[in-house]
């Protein structure tokens, strides 16, 4: 098996917050979950790598905590037309409310929407939604390194 080439195309949804509540109480509104939705505008399947990464210490600077990768899917292939949807449970080995997170989408994706499109979306069980943690496409960011 051959070494496997660097995906062309990265976004990244840049830092956002986990809330430590969707409505106030953290016991019963606590974030149980980070969806990343995808739809495959292209006419062929398209293939994409996925990473969520975390800081979990809000200590201000200068300290300066690590980021580290929480979830990661490889190989994520999307037939032309269709939709996926990735979920990150929350929990002590990878996020909780108050944890600073950021997604990177690399492969068959680009900033203009013409091949992956992306979302985000933090939730909890009951159906309630975390509205600051949810982003469009349009709020992604390319980058290089």
């Amino acid at each position: 098996m051959g070494i496997r080439p660097r995906p062309q195309n990265r976004l990244t949804s840049g830092p956002f917050f986990v809330p430590l509540s969707i409505d106030g109480d953290p016991e019963e509104g606590a974030v149980d979950f980070l969806l990343i939705g995808f739809k495959n505008l292209a006419r062929l399947p398209s293939t994409v790598d996925v990473s969520v990464h975390v800081c979990r210490d809000l200590d201000l600077f200068p300290a300066t905590p690590p980021e580290i990768e929480i979830f990661r899917q490889d190989d994520v292939t999307i037939p032309a037309g269709n939709c996926a949807v990735l979920k990150v449970d929350s929990g002590p080995g990878t996020f909780t409310g108050n944890n600073m997170l950021r997604v990177v989408v690399e492969g068959d994706i680009d900033k203009d929407g013409d091949r992956i499109v992306v979302a985000l979306s933090g939730g909890n069980e009951d159906g309630r939604t975390a509205v600051s943690m949810v982003f469009k496409h349009e709020e992604f960011i390319e980058f290089d390194d």
